[in-house]
């Protein structure tokens, strides 16, 4: 049933530093959100996964924890949350916290007990190997850039390990104690009543072993053949689902970063209630920002044939808003933006959507290094420089990689502040120039809006036993052209997208009676051709 939830429902991410700040300091908080559960129910959020808000001293962004039993300052405090969590059930809302158990911030106490004494029991909590003469244990490389290993202080030749961030020590799950510290993690959290957990970079959490690892693209980390999707992995995630998740009704989401579709499957096989990985959001080039609609749909469709249960998302607070990825700026963003939506709600799986996604909301027009927040554009900023690229070439390459994008505060309203914060309070990270446009206030006045749209296509997903629970079966179309059937029950939906942006001919419907349900362009066309970012989605009587 925790399944079943999931994939009618879908899941609303918020990441709580810009989603409301409801004391003025120009940060997000708990009581930002709980201002806003009416605004989320009204929409049709029913599961809803909040990014880390442990305490942390966020030098990435609350991805590196130093307290796992704690709230962070900058957020609440814990009777704040457990009011969150006690208002959200009262609105049929479950809240999915951010779990992140790959590594620890080195501020955590574990981490500095393990500095501090060679013998302690936490040096096994970490993973410490010995290099030679200077030379690092081996040649893996962070995800965040540089070499994975970091020098121990006042040790000779002793390094720890970091696939992130030099300040994210990794975890040494080859510890039966860390396993426990864990567990017992995920039982308080649950016991408060939380409903699951979407398990950060979940995927890399065992190393099978430290040899060298083979070198391949630029963009991919050396080292991730013997740490991405190893058995020991499996093993874990099947005794956390067993012992922690399943005795309380609960669900386990995974983000597989490095896992290709091939082994994504075997995290399905009682470990994970859905997962997502990393290709949906490859554009295939350094300079590309806009992924091609034929490479889109082959991607889609592998995923989707080769994955029972996928987690469907095109947006989040790690990746470029979708409008301008997946859809061209201009003209037809705002029918784009509905396509998106609506493709979320047609695919079979899980949709997930990201804060602002329902506004239509899109990237920065012009975000300087200054004004960025994140410590990957930071890092490729300062090392890009040594390569004495020109400025804007450096910028560009930097955005590209760079997280900020999809950070800036959510705007509720268009007056000063846009409803976020107070107003002529500082936001921690500017507003969207879009702001005055796409706003929640504005937006609940149009009645074409996108935000209008969302709340009707996401409610016939989730009154929709075909969309929400049926099979996948995709169509032969032209290369920009998606269509599918979903079938359940002997009732049978066809969808119909135009992932384009120009004109395209419809190929021709199966059936002989069918009727149309809903479509992005009003009036909704009825002939052969499809406008450009066209939806529609028919019901097949025969």
């Amino acid at each position: 049933m925790s399944q079943e939830r999931l994939k009618r429902y879908g899941v609303y991410q918020i990441y709580p530093i810009s989603f409301c700040d409801s004391d003025g300091d120009g940060k997000g908080d708990i009581k930002g959100i709980l201002s806003k559960l009416d605004y989320l129910a009204s929409i049709g959020v029913k599961n809803l996964w909040i990014s880390p808000l442990y305490a942390s001293p966020m030098r990435d962004m609350g991805y590196d924890i130093s307290d796992y039993y704690a709230i962070n300052p900058l957020f609440g405090t814990m009777e704040d949350f457990d009011r969150l969590v006690q208002e959200a059930r009262r609105r049929d809302i479950r809240i999915i916290m951010d779990l992140v158990v790959n590594h620890t911030s080195s501020d955590h106490p574990w981490f500095q007990e393990a500095l501090r004494s060679p013998e302690s029991k936490y040096r096994e909590y970490y993973i410490f190997r010995h290099g030679e003469k200077g030379r690092r244990p081996n040649n893996w490389t962070s995800s965040f850039g540089g070499s994975a290993w970091e020098p121990v202080p006042g040790e000779e030749d002793n390094y720890y390990l970091h696939l992130y961030g030099k300040e994210q020590p990794d975890l040494n799950w080859d510890n039966e104690e860390v396993y426990q510290e864990v567990k017992k993690i995920l039982g308080f959290w649950m016991e408060k009543g939380v409903y699951g957990f979407r398990c950060d970079v979940i995927s890399e959490i065992y190393k099978s072993s430290f040899e060298n690892g083979r070198k391949g693209k630029i963009s991919t980390p050396v080292g991730m053949e013997h740490f991405v999707a190893q058995p020991g992995c499996h093993l874990i995630l099947k005794r956390l689902r067993k012992e922690v998740i399943e005795p309380r009704g609960g669900v386990l989401i995974g983000e597989l970063y490095g896992v290709d579709q091939p082994q994504a499957e075997a995290f399905l096989d009682r470990e994970l209630d859905t997962l997502f990985g990393f290709e949906i959001t490859d554009t295939k080039g350094l300079f590309r920002q806009q992924m091609r609609p034929s490479d889109f749909k082959d991607v889609l469709i592998r995923w989707q044939e080769g994955v029972s249960c996928n987690g469907n998302y095109l947006e989040n607070h790690d990746q470029h808003r979708s409008v301008g990825k997946y859809v061209q700026r201009g003209r037809n963003e705002v029918s784009g933006a509905k396509m998106l939506l609506t493709l979320l709600c047609a695919l079979k799986g899980v949709p997930f959507f990201y804060q602002g996604e329902e506004l239509g909301l899109v990237d920065y027009d012009r975000l300087s290094p200054e004004e960025s927040h994140d410590v990957v554009r930071s890092f490729l900023e300062s090392l890009l420089r040594r390569f004495a690229l020109p400025g804007f070439l450096r910028h560009r390459l930097a955005r590209k990689f760079g997280r900020d994008d999809a950070r800036g505060p959510m705007p509720f309203s268009g007056i000063d502040g846009y409803g976020f914060t107070l107003p002529g309070r500082k936001p921690w990270q500017k507003f969207y120039e879009i702001s005055p446009e796409r706003n929640v206030e504005r937006e609940e006045r149009d009645p074409s809006s996108v935000l209008q749209y969302f709340r009707k296509v996401l409610s016939l997903r989730q009154s929709d036993d075909v969309l929400s629970l049926g099979t996948i079966r995709f169509l032969p179309s032209d290369k920009e052209i998606l269509s599918f059937l979903r079938e359940y029950g002997g009732e049978r939906r066809y969808a119909l997208f135009n992932l384009s942006n120009r004109s395209r001919k419809a190929p021709v419907l199966p059936g002989s009676r069918r009727s149309l349900i809903l479509s992005n362009i009003y009036p909704a066309e009825k002939n052969s051709t499809l406008l450009p970012y066209e939806c529609r989605l028919y019901r097949i009587d025969a």
